[in-house]
């Protein structure tokens, strides 16, 4: 059976949200405190139960505030229509791909935040200054496939051509 491309999209999107989902429950299951931590490979790979209350990287996360919150969930849902705006302009495979991902990992960290006041991080790699988590892997691989997609067929398109029909 062949799926419509609407379809293919969220089955993608469900699956990232589940992973996501999923692994945030275990961890909270075996670290039910915040900074409870497992090293898998020493002075490389920690999972660590941290709570982001910010944005990515944790900005805005020292802010406090009662508009918090409500910025970060509508800065998300314009996140979430403008990558549902380029998806559905495009015909692009690699764009519907990469915005598939972008959504899937938006979709999971926003339902956990609102379930939970913040998105729960803990993959800890050590050479790297922030802890994340599997929604997080997800939107920074669409994301980058998504601008590099757009580049790729903003040069192969001519000058003269408009850009919407």
């Amino acid at each position: 059976m062949k799926l419509s491309r609407n379809r293919w999209m969220a089955l993608v999107i469900a699956l990232i949200v589940a992973a996501d989902w999923l692994t945030k429950a275990a961890v909270q299951r075996r670290f039910p405190s915040e900074g409870d931590r497992w090293t898998l490979i020493d002075g490389w790979l920690t999972f660590t139960h941290s709570i982001n209350h910010g944005m990515s990287w944790g900005m805005l996360s020292g802010s406090a505030g009662a508009w918090r919150f409500p910025l970060l969930i509508v800065l998300t849902l314009v996140g979430i229509g403008a990558t549902i705006s380029i998806v559905r302009q495009s015909r692009d495979r690699w764009i519907h791909v990469a915005g598939a991902l972008v959504l899937g990992g938006a979709v999971g960290n926003f339902g956990d935040r609102l379930l939970n006041g913040g998105v729960t991080d803990f993959i800890y790699v050590h050479f790297f200054p922030y802890i994340f988590n599997v929604a997080d892997i997800f939107i920074s691989i669409g994301g980058v496939l998504l601008v590099a997609r757009m580049l790729l067929e903003s040069r192969g398109r001519d000058k003269s051509t408009p850009t919407h029909a």
